[in-house]
């Protein structure tokens, strides 16, 4: 079947002058397409599909499209365009890491235009005699190659991922880390998945297969994207549908849970059974930290929401996700979070508070009441620049930043701040020097801004704060509910103006949102006295209720903890 395409290609090409080679995209791109993905180049399909989207030739939207983004490990990028884009919003521009298997220094870039590129140069050198022949050939060895430069920068860079949660690391940092919490690494490599814990001196591993594991259970295309090194595919296919089944407010809740029962029967129950870990976490108290480090696809799983057939992961404990930290340089190595393993130093008594709310979003002014009631704080005002934004986080303390936040269509550092004058502050040019927060509360949508393993520079605004100093970050995995939102801001100041730790207080908000049930009197009651109904009222529809994770389950705290 491959030959067959590229031997029809070949012949289209031999007649095809090198200058019509772009006039002639529209139909020589599938064709493109199709032979590459018979002959099992899933980067170079994947290429091409994004370059018939840039000229126009298919929709930004297709749902195919979309598929090929998860399949290639671009599940942000997948989300961005099926949930949250908008016609007057930039799409990132599509480009893959290239590198020669352990050879330093050949580490680059291949974007979209190289398909075509790479056509026009064969068409442009192929002899007369035997033609189509000879230019069959070069596009067999031609993207031959070119796929296996991407497929071996692929592997490399989750080598990278990898070694920035070297276990040996992990367990030095962790055994001097305080003794009430308890520490899980996700370590994903290729075809295997090993999970650690760490509790009270006592260590569980298990190592198993389970990306191959998961790939089996993919449907057929899927199947035949999966490299035979790579299986991390399948964990991809699954995160983005947990996501998507999350955002999907027509999903019955069953439909949910079941995926996230999935995720902890995988990822944690082997860890909880290990002999003497259960006791061990009990003998913790009420509500222990839980302290959880991974990277790749499994860096984008609200932890907390994780069930485990009885109850919520962020029931049990308070839960602290922190990715490996990457810098904005492409190509360059995560550093373990230190601050996330050791738990950092406690915010001090009587810390100061600031805030900056865009007061047109519907939470801000009980955003504004809360800060003031608790803190005894002023929001910011006057005009929004980078260095009003800057001067939230330069000095210790914990600082509020209420506002949408604009996806990046290029790159983590170009993710913005929407001013309420509906300007906007690219976070580049917000974090330009070192800060000192204690904790820094992004509660605008989805302002993890988190960039997939094989985007550029493999970042996030967190990762921008944390590297400055910044010693915590609360941010967005997802839009919010603007009532939730009210909701978890309100209980998450009580908490820290009440002393208690950052994990904690982060804990007891998603606790005080999943629990809340609005009656018809407090729908209609002032934002800044939006009150939960536990015992009393008569609860309305569910529509109303807050239990389900998407209203909860998308902030997700990392950094410091005590």
């Amino acid at each position: 079947m491959a030959t067959a395409a590229l031997g029809g290609l070949a012949r289209d090409l031999a007649t095809t002058p090198p200058e019509a080679v772009e006039a002639h995209w529209e139909w020589l791109g599938p064709a493109l397409l199709n032979a590459a993905d018979a002959a099992s180049w899933h980067y170079v399909v994947l290429l091409c599909h994004a370059s018939l989207v840039d000229s126009s030739h298919i929709d930004v939207k297709d749902d195919a499209y979309i598929q090929r983004l998860v399949q290639g490990h671009r599940i942000n990028d997948a989300l961005y365009l099926k949930l949250h884009h908008q016609p007057d919003l930039s799409r990132r521009p599509l480009r893959l890491p290239a590198r020669l298997w352990n050879v330093p220094g050949t580490d680059g870039w291949i974007d979209t235009e190289a398909p075509r590129a790479l056509l026009r140069e064969i068409v442009e050198r192929a002899p007369e005699a035997g033609r189509a022949n000879w230019i069959e050939k070069q596009l067999r060895r031609q993207f031959e190659a070119m796929n296996n430069r991407l497929k071996d920068a692929a592997l490399m860079q989750m080598m990278r991922h990898a070694s920035a949660l070297n276990g040996m690391q992990w367990r030095r940092l962790t055994k001097h880390s305080q003794h009430q919490a308890v520490h899980v690494r996700l370590h994903l490599a290729s075809g295997l998945l090993t999970t650690t814990i760490r509790v009270r001196g006592k260590i569980g591993r298990v190592t198993h297969g389970a990306p191959l594991k998961m790939a089996r259970e993919l449907d057929e295309d899927d199947r035949r994207s999966i490299d035979s090194h790579f299986a991390v595919r399948g964990i991809g296919r699954h995160v983005f549908d947990l996501l998507c089944t999350l955002h999907d407010k027509e999903a019955p809740d069953a439909a949910a849970h079941d995926r996230l029962r999935y995720f902890y029967d995988l990822l944690l129950a082997p860890l909880f059974a290990k002999p003497g870990i259960a006791a061990a976490i009990a003998a913790l108290g009420e509500r222990p930290t839980l302290v959880i480090v991974t990277h790749g696809a499994l860096a984008q799983i609200p932890m907390a929401a994780l069930h485990d057939g009885e109850c919520y992961l962020g029931e049990r404990f308070n839960v602290v996700q922190s990715p490996p930290l990457y810098p904005a340089e492409a190509f360059a190595p995560g550093d373990v979070d230190w601050e996330a393993l050791l738990g950092g130093e406690p915010i001090s008594p009587g810390s100061r508070a600031r805030g900056l709310f865009d007061m047109g979003l519907p939470s801000a002014p009980a955003e504004v009441a809360n800060l003031a009631r608790f803190y005894g704080a002023r929001a910011g005002e006057g005009n929004w620049t980078p260095e009003v934004v800057r001067a939230l986080t330069r000095s210790r303390g914990v600082a509020f930043l209420s506002a949408h936040v604009r996806p990046s269509g290029d790159g983590t550092a170009a993710t913005a701040i929407q001013t309420p004058d509906h300007c906007y502050i690219p976070f580049g040019d917000v974090v330009t020097e070192a800060m000192a927060a204690d904790l820094l509360v992004l509660a605008g949508c989805v302002s993890v801004g988190q960039s997939d393993w094989l985007a550029d520079g493999e970042n996030s605004v967190v990762s921008l704060y944390r590297r400055a100093g910044v010693q915590a970050v609360i941010a967005s995995l997802w839009p919010v509910d603007d009532q939730a939102a009210s909701l978890y801001t309100g209980a998450l100041m009580e908490a820290l103006a009440a002393g208690k730790s950052r994990a904690a207080a982060h804990g007891d908000a998603q606790r005080v949102v999943m629990g809340t049930r609005l009656t018809v009197t407090d729908v209609y009651r002032a934002q800044d006295r939006l009150i939960a109904q536990p015992g009393g009222g008569t609860p309305v529809a569910p529509a109303l209720s807050f239990a389900h994770p998407r209203f909860w389950a998308a902030f997700t705290l990392s950094g410091a903890w005590r």
